[in-house]
């Protein structure tokens, strides 16, 4: 163990320092809400109101609405509190409170084709439409069909031969088309999609309007990308599940589920806003749920918490056009399609000084998350299925000023997971902070971008982006500041499977002026630069150190004073513990350790000589990223895994770990062709996401998965892929535990398939990754900071909710304080479930990792306790891992 500048309690106790925000309160009238109630009641417990409208015609300052178990088709509509005494809506914790945005159909008849059609006005804007099916979102008619997954598409590819305007293509079924959406993905570099509307068809061709505002580089023609698909037509209507409106008509119909609508509902949607606190200030939402609707606040809105949402199937819309110029920061032109529908999606956290807190947000064709205004707080929310519609609607769109976004998990997106938007905010960008989020799965829709985007012409001074991780993403980059933005510092960033970079700032034939990168790790799956300053005119007062990376660290020579690269680290032998999984911190040996120079602001508590480069301290306790909610941690731990193709190619790369690497089958796509993966021990997983890199050229056209215990005797497939997609996912009905996996093709293609990466999810953590204390779903006892726990007590816990566990060696790194008698116990199911290890806790020795041997192997999914045991003080813990 190295020498310290701090002791380890001080470092802890730094560590551990959190802001913590009080909400005053004045004691008022509480009125209960219950389906069973009646709005004539009193409120009171036993005689609630049936609405929570009428609770909150109630209401005044210093007043709560607690909500009881049940389902509410109502929007509610809050009026403001105060700052000393707010107005809270709350789950009164009897069941699930879910505010429902949607209501039922019902006199439904047989229409021609196979169809059922029932006449109702829908009222909302007809492009904002979605239909539910016994609670699950049905998919609009579609051509080519897809999956249920709409981050899964299948997308049609035009011939060669079509044009700005037009669309050639043998495989469009022969039907009327017009009137319908065709939904665009082309051009040389589809930075963004678009929409138009079919005007004429005839056998294998369509001509539309709208979309191709940029040819090239948007456009259908000769192009590189020529995807497209087909929403809004009866035409479309051929498979279960499918709807189509008739607007005109006010007219619904469905494609029925086999053996008919009997025993089935069927709803649609009729409030954007479930929760509309547009007017309200000083509110405090606390744990409903939202199906079909969002929640939004206003531009004066002040002092609004929104706590423990739970919000599905928030945004819905089939068009992508482009925003209103009232709504433009800057003067309209063609290049601002990409900001369609920011505005009119997500939860929407606007005005200042409004927090949005330990919520789960997903489903949406935008937004997650929307914040706008100034000085807002979004923190320790699991946000993911978003912006499946393509254009620059990220996980978290963040506009204005003096913002803290921290602690969020971002998974699942259609482009960024985090981004801004310059044409409706402004060129402003000033001191927010981003830090400690975890965003992974970004650009599932598009090509160009990364996890964390800014663009364009922004000046971040005051802005502080550190401490996140950005990793297995489908775009170019990691972190990127793109055309002509200046004023950013990004620091203690990490970033793996991004593909060309880990950060860019790209100046794009314009300025790029004081932009930042510090200490920050870059891992596999960066092929061209570990960071990248390119093509400025101008990059006055840039600055790159202390980075750890695979690639050079480079910045255009140009500005006064020059941009300054140096104290870097490029090699491929870092010294990570694991790079394949992401674990870049440092091990003993690694020349990064007291090889980095000082940087003030940057190099804080130094362990040891000198600062380190890299974006983890050797010695300290490791930073974590992400929320603490069930769910938040899902990647299954990569090992030894092998892969064999049935036609005898090396497969190797498709389980490397590394996006960058390929493999490529030896014919074109025929149903039967296979790959076999050896896990090399048994996992527990539900989703298998195949990566086929960034072009059109190998995306199978169809696969199953099957499962096997011994590698010979594989079952029914247990989920089955349409295929035509960049990264598509077999989702298993059920957690499933195997050590052998098929991928069997079920369609043929006129090329080889091609896989990139082969990854695994799971419902919870794995064990056999690195659990970092911090993130446990359950803490009583202590605090808990950005790196390791306080000193827990005998009697203090903390447990991992649904942990996918397989082993019967632990390890955990803590920094004991006992003198003895002392230990730290392993509990499954329940703090005081069964013993699974105990690992004994003696003496004051700083941060040490201390292994167990357990008696028996533990598999399965468990919840895990760990339990402090002593006459006092017993130890702080940084990680634990439970391993074969």
């Amino acid at each position: 163990m190295r020498p310290r500048h701090l002791s380890v309690l001080a470092a802890v106790t730094a560590l551990l320092a959190l802001p913590v925000q009080a909400h005053a309160a004045t004691p008022g009238q509480t009125y209960h809400v219950s389906p069973k109630g009646s709005d004539h009641a009193s409120g009171s417990q036993s005689r609630p109101l049936r609405t929570v409208g009428a609770c909150l015609d109630r209401v005044r300052p210093g007043d709560t609405c607690l909500i009881h178990h049940g389902t509410y088709r109502e929007q509610l509509t809050p009026s403001s509190g105060t700052e000393s005494a707010r107005i809270t809506l709350a789950a009164y914790g009897d069941g699930p409170v879910t505010i429902d945005g949607t209501e039922p159909l019902t006199g439904w008849k047989s229409a021609d084709g196979g169809l059922v059609a029932t006449d109702t006005r829908l009222p909302l804007d007809p492009d904002f439409n979605a239909v539910f099916v016994d609670n699950v979102r049905a998919a609009e008619g579609r051509w080519p069909n897809s999956g249920a997954d709409p981050l899964n598409a299948t997308w049609a590819e035009a011939d060669t031969t079509s044009t700005d305007q037009h669309i050639d293509d043998t495989d469009l079924p022969d039907a009327d088309w017009r009137g319908a959406t065709v939904h665009l993905w082309a051009g040389s570099n589809p930075w963004a999609q678009q929409t138009g509307t079919v005007t004429a068809t005839a056998p294998g061709q369509l001509d539309f309007t709208g979309g191709n505002y940029r040819c090239p580089p948007l456009c259908m023609g000769n192009q590189t990308y020529r995807n497209y698909y087909l929403v809004g037509s009866k035409a479309a209507l051929d498979q279960p599940g499918e709807w189509y409106y008739d607007r005109t008509a006010h007219r619904l119909y469905l494609v029925p589920p086999k053996g008919g609508l009997a025993g089935h509902t069927v709803s649609a949607k009729h409030r954007l806003w479930g929760v509309d606190l547009s007017h309200s200030s000083y509110v405090t939402v606390r744990g409903l749920n939202l199906r079909g609707t969002s929640l939004r606040t206003g531009a004066d809105s002040t002092g609004v918490v929104v706590d423990a949402l739970n919000a599905t199937d928030i945004s819905e819309f089939s068009t992508l056009p482009m925003p209103a110029d009232s709504d433009l920061a800057i003067p309209p032109f063609e290049g601002h399609i990409v900001a369609s529908r920011i505005l009119d999606s997500g939860v929407q956290i606007l005005g200042s000084g409004n927090t949005l807190e330990h919520s789960k947000i997903s489903r949406s064709a935008g937004d997650g998350v929307l914040v706008r205004g100034t000085g807002n707080t979004v923190t320790d929310n699991y946000i993911h299925d978003v912006g499946w519609m393509g254009s620059y609607t990220p996980g978290i769109e963040i506009n204005g000023n003096g913002h803290t976004v921290t602690h969020n998990t971002v998974r699942r997106t259609g482009r960024a997971a985090i981004d801004t938007a310059w044409q409706l905010n402004g060129t402003e960008f000033h001191d927010n902070r981003i830090a400690y989020n975890d965003l992974s799965e970004a650009m599932r829709t598009s090509r160009d971008g990364s996890p964390f985007y800014v663009c364009c012409s922004l000046n971040g001074s005051g802005t502080s982006v550190d401490h996140n991780t950005a990793h297995d993403a489908d775009g170019q980059n990691g972190f990127y500041v793109d055309n002509y933005s200046g004023h950013f510092r990004l620091h203690h960033n990490v970033a793996w499977n991004t593909g060309s970079r880990g950060a860019f700032f790209n100046g794009h034939t314009g300025p790029s002026i004081a932009n930042e990168d510090h200490n920050s790790s870059y891992g596999v799956g960066i092929n061209v630069n570990s960071v990248s300053l390119g093509g400025a005119t101008d990059a006055s007062g840039s600055y790159f150190s202390n980075i750890v990376g695979p690639k050079p660290v480079s910045a255009t020579k140009t500005g006064d004073p020059l941009p300054v690269v140096r104290s870097n680290l490029i090699t491929d032998r870092p010294g990570y513990t694991d790079a394949v999984n992401g674990e870049l911190w440092l091990t003993p040996g690694s020349p990064a350790v007291d090889a980095g120079e000082t940087i003030d602001g940057i190099t804080t508590d130094v362990v040891g000589a000198a600062p380190d480069q890299g974006a983890y301290e050797y010695g300290a306790p490791l930073w974590s990223t992400g929320c603490d909610l069930p769910g938040c941690q899902q990647r299954v731990r990569h090992s030894d895994w092998s892969a064999t193709a049935s036609d005898g190619t090396d497969a190797s790369a498709t389980v490397d770990g590394d996006i960058n690497t390929r493999w490529t089958g030896a014919a074109p796509q025929a149903a039967g062709q296979s790959l076999t993966v050896d896990l090399g021990e048994s996992k527990t997983f539900r989703r298998l996401s195949l990566d086929a890199g960034r072009d059109t050229s190998g995306q199978p056209h169809g696969f199953t998965l099957s499962v096997s215990g011994d590698g010979t005797h594989f079952g029914d497939p247990l989920a089955r892929v349409s295929g035509r997609s960049f990264t598509q996912d077999a989702v298993l009905p059920r957690q499933t535990t195997a050590r052998y996996l098929r991928l069997t093709l079920t369609a043929s293609g006129p090329a080889p398939w091609v896989v990139n990466d082969i990854r695994l999810y799971g419902n919870g953590p794995d064990t056999a990754s690195t659990l970092q204390a911090e993130q446990a779903t359950t803490v009583r006892g202590t605090e808990r900071g950005t790196a390791a726990t306080g000193v827990l007590d005998s009697g203090d816990r903390l447990g991992f909710r649904s942990a996918n566990v397989r082993g019967r060696r632990l390890t955990v790194r803590l920094a004991p304080v006992c003198a003895g008698g002392c230990s730290l116990q392993v509990r499954l199911d329940a703090a005081d479930g069964p013993v699974a290890a105990v690992v004994p806790v003696t003496g004051t020795g700083g941060w040490q990792e201390q292994s167990v041997t357990l008696r028996r192997e533990i598999t399965g999914t468990h919840d895990l306790y760990v339990v402090a045991k002593g006459g006092g003080p017993v130890a702080a813990l940084d990680w634990l891992t439970l391993r074969p």
